[in-house]
């Protein structure tokens, strides 16, 4: 139920909505105005008063322009309409939906984003090493971030992929960010730059990155020199450091060069064995080469020299459970969870492995732990399913 305060601030107020709403569906929101006492039109007209601009991706049509609602009300505002064009979060405020306001910017961890944005997690890691996404905060090397960010990205690759040209996306970014107060443009930075239609975002250090992560430089050299910029990002063949070697590997496992990848990381730690990234990496690629016992060692290598590394416990929980040593994978994720209690997937492997030992008590404590932290994602409906198939047991 709407607060008095929501029915005072938009009572017989005309509200449009326009993109793709975060916080609830377009139904929902229908309702949601109704309850506070305000109009709801598909489309702004004179009398409108409100545009909502939903958080839940970048308001661009098929075409890579604005909306149609969005570039009504610019018309209706050059003809001294009175119309307000504000982000979802502010509109949640105006009703008094606190809690969705809140869910908004509700944190996600990587593995929570790829699921919700049906892209591999790999991805998702490739926009925030090349800095198209940044992690809200960072918990013993747990990123978590909050989702408009990480769906307008997707908006834009998603376009750019359909061949939408960066020029287009920057004009129509550049518009809303003039109209709206406070607009965020997600990715920021947009270059009209960029060859066969690729769109590329200029980052803090000046480089330019394709939304998929992959970095690219010095585009606006000559087309000779552009041509060898992929060899520009490998390190030389001769070099010794362990943090070339690293970088070598990350590139491989990002375009899917597994063998390449683990051998690249091999030759790292041979020089330096005390980085828990490299293990926690390098057992990543065993595990995606079926090499499990093997990334057990090097999950458990990597908990070693950094044993608040969240993702390395929770990791090695899953390799164990696979291996069917299911007390220690039972052991690994409550190391995940005594270090990030609010680490959703730890909870949910943790149920997972707890029910296939018949501990259904400890599994049912888990699994409303993860529903808790991630109500709405691809796994939750499963989840709610099961919980009530046992509540009886």
């Amino acid at each position: 139920m709407t607060t008095t305060g929501a029915r005072s601030s938009l009572h017989d107020s005309e509200v449009s909505i326009t993109g793709r709403l975060a916080s609830m569906s377009r139904e929902e929101a229908v309702r949601r105005i109704d309850e506070a006492g305000a109009r709801y039109v598909a489309s702004p007209t004179d009398a409108t008063d409100l545009l909502v601009v939903g958080q839940g991706g970048a308001p661009l049509g098929e075409d890579g322009q604005l909306t149609i609602s969005l570039r009504k009300a610019r018309d209706l505002r050059a003809r001294g309409a009175a119309i307000r064009i504000v982000r979802e979060d502010e509109w949640l405020s105006l009703l008094g939906l606190e809690e969705q306001q809140a869910d908004i910017h509700r944190l996600f961890t990587s593995e929570q984003l790829a699921r919700i944005l049906a892209v591999p997690i790999a991805e998702v890691r490739a926009w925030v090493r090349h800095g198209l996404i940044r992690p809200v905060r960072v918990v013993n090397r747990l990123c978590y971030f909050d989702y408009p960010q990480v769906a307008g990205a997707r908006s834009v690759s998603q376009l750019t992929q359909a061949g939408v040209s960066p020029a287009r996306i920057q004009k129509s970014l550049h518009q809303l960010a003039s109209w709206m107060d406070a607009a965020d443009r997600s990715p920021t930075q947009l270059e009209p730059l960029g060859r066969a239609g690729t769109l590329l975002v200029r980052l803090e250090d000046g480089n330019l990155a394709e939304p998929t992560g992959q970095l690219r430089l010095g585009f606006e050299r000559s087309a000779a020199a552009g041509a060898d910029t992929h060899l520009a990002l490998v390190p030389s063949l001769h070099s010794s450091s362990p943090d070339d070697w690293f970088e070598r590997g990350i590139l491989a496992e990002e375009e899917g060069r597994l063998e390449a990848a683990a051998a690249a990381y091999s030759r790292a730690l041979e020089q330096d064995e005390t980085r828990p990234e490299i293990c926690f990496n390098l057992g990543n690629t065993l595990y995606g080469l079926e090499r499990k016992p093997e990334a057990v060692d090097w999950f458990g290598r990597a908990t070693e020299l950094d044993p608040g590394y969240v993702e390395a416990w929770n990791n090695l929980g899953n390799v164990l459970a696979e291996l069917g040593e299911t007390y220690r994978a039972v052991s690994a994720y409550r190391r995940a969870l005594a270090i990030a209690p609010q680490y959703a997937d730890a909870h949910y492997n943790l149920a997972e492995t707890l029910a296939g030992i018949g501990d259904l008590a400890g599994a049912r404590r888990h699994w409303t732990a993860y529903l808790d932290q991630d109500p709405n994602s691809s796994w939750a409906d499963e989840v709610r399913q099961r919980l009530g198939m046992w509540v009886d047991r």
